[in-house]
């Protein structure tokens, strides 16, 4: 069984990466260059913490996010 922290810090890791995607797309749409890096920054740590956490903290044998 999954423990339930970590499911809800995957979905909150999820909705920050949504978001942060979302406003990276408008930085893009708006030629905006100093967010545009702001934001790809975001992602990197974001996608940074999760490979963290699935190293150091999930069990091994349960995907948490998709």
């Amino acid at each position: 069984m999954p423990n339930e922290y970590s499911v809800q810090f995957h979905d909150f890791i999820t909705a920050k990466i949504d978001k942060a995607g979302q406003r990276l797309a408008a930085a893009e749409h708006t030629g905006n260059e100093p967010m545009q890096s702001y934001w790809q920054g975001q992602l990197e740590e974001l996608a940074w913490l999760r490979t963290y956490l699935k190293a150091h903290v999930d069990l091994q044998n349960f995907v948490y996010y998709q």
